[in-house]
């Protein structure tokens, strides 16, 4: 059978769920891992049985890499991104796809160009309850959808500990990424409009530059309505680290969806609500649904099929926060240019 040669350039906070998956899946090997932090590069390297290299050069140039996942930094996924396609690469890309307008579209017309896969791994559309919401919309079980909110919110301690980039990012890339593209997929219909309100002050008092919180009206074509809210700065005593909720009412029907609790709570020294959905260890196996796109991915190349979640659609998303920001700093309701 034929497997998929990969590589992960940045496996700090989310790219070695990437390394995992393409080691773990039966059509992808992989076969580069690429970090700064050399300590960190070399040990997930080693885990997965692969070389290590600090230089994203060393991938380009192997001729036997055939597709690459980029999970660096928000801030930094367009050069590495860029020299991938440049080498004939098929690429899968972090949300968000970028944090400009002007990045994102470069990536997506540099991979039309050289006739390369370019995803971004929006994966909350294999999260279960959201399938079955899609599914849901679908089959008209709503009706038209109207209005419909989403909120994605983080504790204190992901910008503060987890996170030193912070300040280079903010909810509205972080998390805000994650729903702009829920919503527009759950609804179906592209975002034209968006009024934006944001604050700094929790975090910027403790030196870190960025929003402690980011809400946007969407107002789509057709008149359907959604409210995005993402926030930085929630108490670390919340048994879990994400609070996460959507909601979707139509002409016929609503659907209610609370994904932060995922059905188990473990009380010892503290209370927790452990993530349980996205992955678990299943004997020896990885489950959940955030290995689900990057295998998808290798499928998509391997099968010469297009992606559920393409270049363009990252695109959309980054136009879409790009015009919330400009509305946070014009005091008005500003178009979304796509």
């Amino acid at each position: 059978m034929e497997k998929l040669r990969t590589a992960v350039i940045g496996v700090g906070t989310f790219g070695e769920n990437h390394a995992r998956a393409y080691a773990e899946y039966g059509r992808s090997e992989l076969v580069w891992v690429c970090d700064l932090n050399e300590e960190r590069g070399r040990k997930v390297a080693s885990r997965y049985g692969a070389r290590y290299t600090p230089d994203y050069e060393e991938v380009a140039r192997d001729p036997s890499v055939q597709a690459v996942s980029v999970a660096t930094p928000d801030f930094a996924h367009t050069e590495p991104v860029l020299r991938m396609i440049e080498a004939g690469k098929h690429v899968l890309v972090e949300k968000p796809l970028a944090t400009s307008v002007e990045e994102a579209r470069k990536m997506v017309e540099a991979a039309k160009d050289a006739g390369v896969v370019l995803m971004v791994d929006f994966h909350n559309r294999w999260n279960p309850p959201f399938l079955r919401a899609k599914r849901e919309v679908l089959e008209g079980k709503i009706g038209e959808p109207l209005v419909g909110f989403a909120r994605l919110s983080d504790t204190i301690y992901v910008p503060t500990e987890m996170l030193s980039w912070a300040d280079k990012s903010g909810p509205q890339w972080f998390l805000m990424s994650h729903t702009a593209d829920l919503m527009c997929w759950l609804v179906g219909k592209q975002p034209r409009k968006v009024y934006a309100v944001g604050e700094k002050k929790v975090l910027k008092d403790m030196g870190i530059d960025t929003y402690d919180f980011v809400q946007a009206v969407l107002r789509f074509e057709g008149g359907t309505s959604v409210t995005l809210e993402s926030c930085w700065v929630l108490p670390n005593s919340i048994p879990r680290l994400i609070d996460f909720q959507v909601y979707l009412a139509g002409t016929k029907g609503r659907i209610s969806v609370e994904v932060g609790f995922q059905g188990i709570e473990v009380a010892a020294e503290e209370l927790s609500h452990p993530f349980v959905l996205g992955q678990e260890d299943a004997y020896g196996r990885t489950v959940g649904f955030v290995q689900e796109p990057i295998y998808h991915f290798v499928d998509c190349v391997l099968d010469d099929r297009p992606p559920q979640c393409p270049g363009e659609d990252g695109l959309r998303t980054t136009a879409l926060i790009e015009a919330a920001l400009r509305s946070i700093g014009e005091g008005r309701p500003v178009d979304i240019e796509l």
